[in-house]
C-alpha cells in the first residue's frame, strides 16, 4: 500500500510531505517523492493530513455479557471511525474478566471480531489470580464498584492489588463517600470521594518499598485534586501516569444537569475550575494521554427511570484532540504525545508512538471540515454526546497495519482474519 500526496505529522510535531509506503505492515517515508498514479493499492491524500492512529487505553465494548449495548464488532467500528487504531478494553464485564480462563475466553472474541490493534485488562481481585501479568495491559482497581465484583477500597486490599501487580490502573472513587439519595449525579459521588480514594493509594504506595511499587495509572481524572496529586507525586518520583477524557475537557456541571442522563458519567463532570485544571495539565504534560472512556448504554436505558451512568466518545476521538489543538491548548506535538505516544509507552506497546521510519502503519487522514450532526451514529449507544460541540474535522480513512479498515463512512468487509491484532502481549 502507499499513500500519495500525503502531508502527514511527524513525532516531533512538524510536518512533511511526500509518499508513505506500507511494507509488511511498517512505514516507510518517501519525503518530496509524490508517488505513482491512483490504482488499487494506492491512496491518495491530497487534501488531507496524515495523522498517527490513536491508541486509547481505556474503552468499554460490552462483550461479554452485555454485547446489545455494543459489541467488539461494532464497537471497533465506531473506534476506527473516530480515528483509534489501537484499544485496550476494560474488564468490568458480565461476568468480570478476573480469571485466565475468562482472559482467554475474551481474548478470542476479540480476535474474531475486532478490526482496530486490541488488548486486555483485568479486574484486580482481593485474592491473587491465576493470571499471567505479562497477558494484560494491567491489573484494574476499582474503588467503586462497576461489575458484579465487589470494589476494593480498604487500606490493606489497596495495598495488596499494589503488592501483586507490576502495573495497575485505578477507577479512584472510595464508594463508601456516595450518597445515592443526593441529586444531581455529582452530588451523589461527591469530590470527597476521589479525595479519600487518592489518600488511600497514596498511603499504600508509601508502605511498598521504591524497587517493588507498580506503575501506576489514575484513570478519567476529573477533578483540579487529581490534577494536583498527580504532579506532587510525579515531581517526587513515583511511577504514576494520568488520563483525563475528552467530556471533561469540553463539558462542565451546569452542562451535565441540563443534559441530564445523556451526560451521566462516573466519575461525574465537575465544575469550570476543575475543567481549567485539567486542560492545563494536559497541555503542559502533567497528564499523559486522553483516553475516551467509551461506555456505551443504549437509548431506552439512558432516557428509563433509573439510567445508567457511561458516554460513547471513541467515534468522535480524533475531531475531538483537534478541536482542542485547534483551540491553542495542544500543540502538534502534545497532540502525538496524548493520542498515541504515551500510552503506546506506558502500556509498552511497540511502534505506536508517531509516524516515523518503521513504525507500525497505523495511520489516520483527516481533513477539515464540520461533522455532520444529524447522522446516527456508530455506537449501538443511539446517543451523540457531543452534538451540541462544534468538530471542525472530519475522519477521512483509518489504516490499521497498513489496511484501510474505514474510509468515508464505509467499513470494508473482510474475508478470514481481521487486520487488527493483540498488542499485549
Amino acid at each position: 500500500m502507499i499513500l500519495t500526496h500525503a502531508h502527514w505529522l511527524t513525532a516531533d510535531g512538524t510536518f512533511q510531505e511526500g509518499s508513505i509506503l506500507v511494507e509488511q505492515g511498517r512505514i516507510r517515508l518517501e519525503p518530496g517523492d509524490p508517488g505513482p498514479e491512483p490504482g488499487p493499492d494506492v491512496l491518495d491524500a491530497t487534501g488531507s493530513l496524515v495523522l498517527p492512529g490513536l491508541v486509547d487505553p481505556h474503552v468499554h465494548l460490552r462483550q461479554p455479557g452485555q454485547s446489545g449495548k455494543e459489541g467488539v464488532a461494532n464497537g471497533s467500528r465506531a473506534a476506527a471511525a473516530g480515528g483509534i487504531t489501537t484499544l485496550l478494553d476494560m474488564p468490568n464485564d458480565r461476568p468480570p474478566t478476573t480469571t485466565a480462563a475468562r482472559v482467554a475466553a475474551k481474548a478470542a472474541i476479540f480476535r474474531q471480531r475486532c478490526r482496530v490493534h486490541w488488548g486486555l485488562h483485568v479486574q484486580a481481585s482481593r485474592r491473587p489470580v491465576d493470571v499471567d501479568p505479562s497477558i494484560v495491559a494491567s491489573a484494574k482497581l476499582y474503588m467503586a464498584r462497576g461489575s458484579p465484583a465487589p470494589a476494593i477500597r480498604d487500606p490493606d486490599g489497596v495495598e495488596a492489588v499494589l503488592r501483586r501487580w507490576p502495573r495497575v490502573t485505578v477507577h479512584a472513587e472510595d464508594e463508601a463517600r456516595f450518597d445515592p439519595q443526593r441529586r444531581p449525579h455529582d452530588l451523589a459521588r461527591p469530590r470527597e470521594a476521589v479525595v479519600a480514594a487518592l489518600a488511600t493509594l497514596e498511603s499504600a504506595l508509601r508502605r511498598i518499598p521504591e524497587p517493588r511499587r507498580p506503575r501506576l495509572v489514575l484513570c478519567h481524572a476529573s477533578t483540579r485534586e487529581e490534577v494536583a496529586w498527580v504532579r506532587r507525586l510525579k515531581a517526587e518520583g513515583f511511577d504514576l501516569w494520568g488520563e483525563t477524557c475528552p467530556h471533561y475537557l469540553v463539558f462542565t456541571a451546569d452542562d451535565a444537569h441540563r443534559a441530564g442522563a445523556r451526560l451521566q458519567v462516573n466519575p461525574p463532570i465537575r465544575e469550570p475550575a476543575d475543567r481549567e485544571a485539567l486542560l492545563e495539565a494536559v497541555s503542559d504534560g502533567a497528564l499523559d494521554w486522553i483516553g475516551t472512556d467509551h461506555a456505551p448504554h443504549r437509548l431506552a436505558e439512558k432516557t428509563g427511570p433509573n439510567p445508567p451512568s457511561g458516554i460513547a466518545g471513541a467515534e468522535w476521538a480524533l475531531p475531538l484532540l483537534l478541536r482542542l489543538r485547534d483551540r491553542g491548548i495542544l500543540s502538534w506535538r502534545r497532540l502525538v504525545e496524548v493520542g498515541c505516544a504515551r500510552a503506546a509507552t506506558c502500556y509498552g506497546i511497540a511502534g505506536r508512538d508517531g509516524i516515523r521510519e518503521g513504525a507500525v502503519a497505523d495511520l489516520v487522514l483527516v481533513r477539515p471540515s464540520r461533522m455532520p450532526q444529524s447522522e446516527p451514529p456508530v455506537t449501538r449507544a443511539g446517543i451523540h454526546p457531543y452534538q451540541d460541540v462544534p468538530l471542525d474535522w472530519q475522519v477521512q480513512a483509518t489504516v490499521v497495519g497498513g489496511v484501510v479498515v474505514y474510509r468515508d463512512g464505509v467499513f470494508p468487509e473482510f474475508q478470514g482474519e481481521l487486520p487488527g491484532r493483540r498488542v499485549i502481549p
